[in-house]
This record gives C-alpha cells, sequence and structure tokens, in this order.
C-alpha cells in the first residue's frame, strides 16, 4: 500500500505541472498546500494502521486441538499455543506454552500431553496449564496423541511413523510402523490403530511392536474413532467415512461417500463428521445415513463432547473450525453457538 500511494502521489505532481491551470502563482501555491495536506494524511493513516493490533481474543481463527477434564477446556491454535476456557467458552485465557503449533491434545488425571509441530515433540503440564515441560519426544512433528492406561501413543509425521511411552513421557520407543506419516491414532483394548498418508490404515495388538495393513490401505485417513467393535475411518478427497465391524479385516464405505472427513467422534448412538468446507454431519444408524446438521459451511477439524457438564444441563458437544473457532451445541448438532474462541482453527479434540 506504501509504494502505490508514492506512485500515486508523484504521479499527480507530474500531471499538474504539466496542467495549465497551474501557471499562476495562486493555482501553485494552492497545489502545494494540498499536496502537503494530502501526503501528511497519507503518513498519518500508514503510521496509525502499523500501531493497531487485534487484542482481544485469539488471533486468526485457526484452533488445532480441543481437549475437555471436568470445567476446563483447552484449545491449541496455530502458533499462539495452548488456552483454557473454564466456563463453557464464553472467556478464554492463554497458558504457559506460548509461540507453539499445538496440533493435538490428550488428557490422563491431572496430565495434559500437546503434541506440537516443527519438531517441537510433546509436550506435559500437571498443573493445568500454568508451566510445561518437553518430554523425551521432542523433535518430531506430533499430529495426534492417544492414552491408554500407562500407554501413551504420538502419530508423526514426515515418515517418523508412531512413539510409543509407558512412563508418562520421560521415555519414549518407536515402534515398528516407523516409515509411515501418521494422522490419526486410536487405542481399542490391546489394540492400536493407525490412520496415515495415503496407506490406509494399521493395526497392532502387541503394543506396537509389529504392524499390519488392513484392507483400507490406499487412501489418507485423517481420523479414527471406535465404539465397541466399530472402527470409523474418516478419509479425504472425498472417500466419506469407512466402517470396520472385524477389527479393521475388511471396511464397508458408509452412506457418507462423498464428503472429505477431518474428524470423528461417537457418542451413544450418534457419530459426528466433521468435513472440509460443509460443517457437521451425524448418523444415528451406525453410518447407514447422514444428515447434515446446523453447522454446514465450515471445515470442521476437531470434536470433544461433555456428558456432564456442570453449567449447561444435558451433553455438549465441542467443534473446532478452521478459521472460525469453536462452536458448541446442546441439541445435538441442531443449533450451534459460537465461543469467544471465534478466530483460530481447532484440528483435534478429546475429553
Amino acid at each position: 500500500m506504501k509504494v502505490e500511494k508514492k506512485v500515486i502521489s508523484f504521479y499527480l505532481i507530474e500531471k499538474y505541472f504539466n496542467n495549465n491551470s497551474l501557471k499562476n502563482m495562486k493555482a501553485k501555491i494552492l497545489f502545494f498546500v494540498s499536496l502537503f495536506f494530502i501526503l501528511n494524511l497519507s503518513f498519518t493513516v500508514e503510521h496509525c494502521e502499523a500501531q493497531w493490533q487485534q487484542c482481544d481474543g485469539i488471533y486468526g481463527g485457526y484452533i488445532l486441538s480441543l481437549a475437555i477434564s471436568g470445567n476446563n477446556i483447552f484449545a491449541g491454535s496455530d502458533y499462539n499455543g495452548l488456552f483454557l476456557s473454564t466456563n463453557n467458552g464464553k472467556s478464554w485465557t492463554q497458558t504457559a506454552l506460548k509461540d507453539k503449533k499445538v496440533y493435538s491434545l490428550a488428557i490422563s488425571g491431572n496430565n495434559i500431553f500437546a503434541g506440537c509441530e516443527y519438531n517441537q515433540g510433546v509436550y506435559l503440564s500437571t498443573n493445568n496449564g500454568n508451566s510445561w515441560t518437553q518430554t523425551g519426544l521432542n523433535v518430531h512433528d506430533v499430529y495426534s496423541l492417544a492414552i491408554s492406561g500407562n500407554n501413551i501413543v504420538a502419530g508423526c509425521s514426515n515418515n517418523q511413523g508412531v512413539y510409543l511411552s509407558t512412563n508418562n513421557g520421560q521415555n519414549w520407543t518407536q515402534t515398528g510402523l516407523n516409515n509411515k506419516s501418521v494422522n490419526s491414532v486410536a487405542i481399542s483394548g490391546n489394540n492400536i490403530f493407525a490412520g496415515t498418508e495415503n496407506n490406509g490404515v494399521y493395526y497392532s495388538t502387541n503394543n506396537g511392536q509389529s504392524w499390519t495393513q488392513t484392507s483400507l490401505n490406499v487412501h489418507d485417513v485423517y481420523s479414527l474413532a471406535i465404539s465397541g467393535t466399530n472402527i470409523f475411518a474418516g478419509c479425504s478427497n472425498n472417500q466419506g467415512v469407512y466402517l470396520s465391524t472385524n477389527n479393521g479385516q475388511t471396511w464397508t464405505q458408509t452412506g457418507l461417500n462423498n464428503q472429505s472427513v477431518r474428524s470423528l467422534v461417537i457418542s451413544g448412538n450418534n457419530i459426528f463428521a466433521g468435513t472440509y468446507a460443509n460443517g457437521v454431519y451425524l448418523s444415528t444408524n451406525g453410518g447407514t445415513s447422514w444428515t447434515q446438521t446446523g453447522l454446514n459451511n465450515n471445515s470442521v477439524y476437531s470434536f470433544a463432547i461433555s456428558e456432564n457438564n456442570p453449567e449447561i444441563s444435558g451433553q455438549v458437544i465441542f467443534a473446532g473450525t478452521y478459521g472460525n473457532g469453536v462452536y458448541l451445541s446442546t441439541n445435538n448438532g441442531t443449533s450451534w453457538t459460537q465461543t469467544a474462541l471465534n478466530d483460530k482453527i481447532v484440528l483435534s479434540l478429546s475429553i
């Protein structure tokens, strides 16, 4: 903008000096007074523009991850670290984990694990985000986290596969899946499932020592959700949601077969699917049919569900969007309310 203004100003000077109306002295004086005013005003406007900053809220609309523990909602943002709300998203406070791209979150008891991008690995907080310690996994981009008992599983990008910790993140071991980019991980009993980039879903039955590629083997799998014996996989490139009822041996494409699905969450008979650019879809019959909910024009990258919310009666569904922050619904997705965190990307959620 500054260059354009200067070009216009010098263009005006040349134009008006060549204009016959400026041959008399009064016109020239009037011209220079006007020119001085315009240039001074341009400088003032530019100077003021440089001083203005957005200071209320979380900048940009980009929340990458969400996690819920009791009254606390944690939101991992793009380059601004982790934020905390204790009042259902009415207000947010930045935690001590700042200036990080927090791509994934997982909570176990008092422990909050944050998976970060740009080779920052996993951070741990034991005091509600007041302070953070970088764990032994400190050199990779961690796109997904899952916890079962003492086991913490981390899915990494850049063909780094899956890492496992059995001592609260102090030490990590790269598992047998060590040459794939992993977008999502999920644990069910003794089984660990990993959704990969371009290679579908893998599973391990021995804590990651060895892995088997399932028959869903050619898609980008961005999300996984498990309910009993049912495993749902959300795929990109308009492949929708796939379902396996036999531990991943075989898969069937569900009725949602023409959307790019970035996130999944299950609550009872309800399956919510967050899509790219088309909001949230809901299935109440195991994926046979789907209905688009009231949140229908956003890219939804993450979910979290609070089953026993202390402030709002009944179930609360939180949805993290790409560019418009966090929404919540108290009526199974029929309608949605934008929270105060309304300018961040949210890619993942957990409870």
